[in-house]
């Protein structure tokens, strides 16, 4: 087996300014990450030099130096930073839906309350008007019960040939 030849001054170069600006989180040709693959594409030299032809010198360095920096690029960071922003604002929204489907449901209780409520006292009142049009002996002469208007107002319907 070989050895390892010390690479060339200018690939070393390429390569001190590529990690120093993953490290520092402004990568112009790569995604930013720590990785050796992301080195070798910030650098702008091929993968095998760094993997295959300097594998003890350049990417056993490197490798050493992202691991014991210990911290996260500046796109990881961000990225990070903005997937906790999104969870938290999916968090509110969730919550925010319960209390919304809570407050529907009451509202459906309530307006089914309401309804039979309402059925009771026009069944009343028509019972209450057939006693007393029985009390006093009369029939009515139109059997169409009343309707309620929008407005709240009773009417009865216009005759047919007239509306």
């Amino acid at each position: 087996m070989k050895a390892e030849q010390d690479p060339p001054h200018d690939l070393c170069v390429k390569l001190r300014a590529a990690a120093d600006r993953l490290l520092a989180g402004t990568p112009l040709h790569s995604s930013g990450k720590l990785t050796i693959l992301d080195l070798a594409q910030e650098a702008q030299v091929k993968r095998w030099l760094l993997t295959h032809k300097y594998p003890n010198t350049l990417m056993a360095k490197y490798r050493a130096e992202f691991k014991a920096v210990g911290h996260k690029s500046e796109p990881i960071k961000r990225a990070e930073t903005e997937v906790d922003k999104l969870r938290e604002h999916l968090a509110k929204a969730r919550k925010e839906k319960r209390q919304l489907a809570d407050l529907v449901n009451t509202y459906a209780i309530m307006t089914q309350e309401l309804a039979q409520e309402r059925a009771e006292a026009l069944a009343e009142r028509d019972e209450a008007w057939a006693a007393r049009d029985a009390a006093l002996g009369v029939t009515a002469l139109n059997s169409a019960p009343l309707k309620t208007a929008p407005t709240g107002r009773m009417h009865r319907p216009l005759p047919r040939g007239r509306r």
